[in-house]
């Protein structure tokens, strides 16, 4: 019996290393690169920090440098602010930032073709931002709960069947 339970805990085990190490591969071979991966994107916090100087009368092209000095994810946004100091189009001055800044970029448009005040839109799309990082992780939690059943089931099922089922059919028949 207690053969039988390390047996599961070993297939187990060889399914998770395997699973694991599959995906990294597949990660290798598709051109993926680790850091970036895992490395976090501030977006809330870099249109919170926007709303803020834009409330206190900083133009948008000091905004994006003081952005690009302060957070290392940012420091496109200095090439950014340098490009449209040289009237550059916003968006061949754009085309270096990563997607993940596209808010930030949507809604400074908005203030700088119309040069209404953008705070507020600002602060909108960060607390959009927060609400959909919270679904996405709210959903990622309710995967891993759906994905875990197959490798609990496979090791104590068995388990459940040698320690309980198989002694009770054994005291059963006792003249076996």
């Amino acid at each position: 019996m207690i053969l039988l339970i390390l047996l599961c805990a070993a297939l187990a085990g060889a399914l998770a290393v395997g699973a694991g190490s599959s995906v990294q591969a597949s990660r290798r071979a598709n051109g993926v690169q680790h850091k970036d991966k895992h490395q976090p994107q501030p977006i809330e916090l870099v249109l919170d920090l926007s709303a803020s100087l834009l409330d206190s009368g900083m133009p948008i092209t000091e905004i994006l440098d003081l952005l690009g000095s302060s957070i290392e994810q940012c420091r496109v946004l200095r090439s950014v602010a340098r490009c449209l100091e040289m009237n550059l189009s916003w968006d061949k001055a754009w085309e270096a930032a990563p997607a993940w800044l596209g808010p930030l970029q949507k809604a400074l448009l908005f203030a700088h073709t119309t040069g209404a005040p953008a705070a507020a839109l600002l602060r909108n799309t960060a607390a959009l931002q927060r609400r959909e990082h919270t679904q996405k992780v709210a959903r990622l939690g309710a995967q891993f709960g759906t994905r875990l059943v197959l490798p609990l089931g496979a090791c104590a099922l068995p388990a459940f069947i040698a320690l309980g089922v198989v002694p009770l059919i054994i005291a059963l028949f006792p003249s076996m």
